[in-house]
């Protein structure tokens, strides 16, 4: 019990995600994602999850406010192309620019902020709740590479759908995949201004890393519905982008860079913002 409780700290010490930094605008210069695949505990719900993930929230947001992170989010998975239905429920991201955090995630002084003269034994407390009903799959860490978001994405709300695709690299070919993504940056701008998804990203792995990963990198599109999700406007976008351009030979040189080891589609349940109290009160 003791080693299940103290994994979320132990594996944070863990130094050389999705993965994800939203709503400004464009992706900055170095973007880091501390990714959590929780699996729930016989007997427990989402429900119950997402009541304790609401009691760690406090936390990441008195993280967000003195800026010792850019945002934490809680997704649930609602659909993957792994047969194993049962290999986590959701995730929780950190997102941050200073991997030096990770020496030391959970600073005692936000604890004290949030709880103050009982943040010790709230911090126990917590600690326990949460391992009572969720262990960790897996932890990973991510570092954004490139991305384009819309300027209406001022809220994570706005987009609550994300896909997210893991690709691994053919013949160790990075700087072509990598290429064939800013290619098509243009066909997701279009789509931006489409109001077909808020934002797009990139992504590559950075620890765990080894070969039977299956995925090195990842690209994550963020869905205002499941509709324009189900009508993603590639077609429609590459007209208005190349209008005599060569959509199968474009396809063509995605397909060859790269092969899609897996997709998933999750569902933004929990965030922390910098206007947080304003969209609490919308919610």
């Amino acid at each position: 019990m003791k080693a299940n409780l103290t994994f979320r700290l132990a594996l944070s010490l863990f130094v050389g995600l999705l993965l994800i930094q939203v709503c400004n605008g464009q992706a900055p210069s170095r973007s880091y994602s501390e990714v959590y695949f929780h699996k729930l505990k016989p007997g427990h719900t989402i429900q119950e999850a997402q009541a304790i993930e609401k009691e760690w929230k406090k936390l990441h947001q008195a993280q967000l406010d003195d800026n010792h992170i850019t945002g934490w989010y809680m997704l649930s998975k609602v659909m993957s192309s792994n047969p194993d239905r049962g290999e986590y429920d959701y995730i929780t991201i950190k997102t941050f620019g200073d991997m030096g955090i990770l020496e030391n995630s959970y600073p005692a002084k936000y604890n004290t902020k949030v709880y103050g003269s009982e943040a010790t034994r709230k911090w126990e407390d917590l600690m326990k709740r949460t391992g009572a009903i969720q262990e960790h799959g897996k932890m990973e860490i991510w570092e954004t590479l490139d991305g384009i978001f819309s300027e209406k994405f001022t809220s994570p709300n706005l987009a609550p759908i994300w896909l997210i695709e893991m690709m691994k690299v053919k013949d160790a070919r990075v700087n072509d995949y990598l290429t064939v993504e800013r290619n098509i940056k243009d066909l997701h701008k279009e789509r931006i201004a489409m109001n077909n998804i808020m934002g797009w990203n990139v992504a590559g792995l950075m620890y765990p890393a080894g070969s039977e990963k299956g995925y090195n990198f990842a690209t994550l599109s963020y869905f205002p519905s499941t509709k324009e999700m189900a009508d993603q406007k590639y077609a429609e976008a590459f007209k208005k982008v190349h209008p005599d351009g060569d959509m199968q030979k474009l396809a063509n040189q995605v397909y060859d860079s790269r092969d899609k080891v897996r997709q998933e589609v999750y569902y933004l349940l929990e965030y922390v913002s910098k206007n947080a109290s304003a969209q609490t009160a919308a919610k």
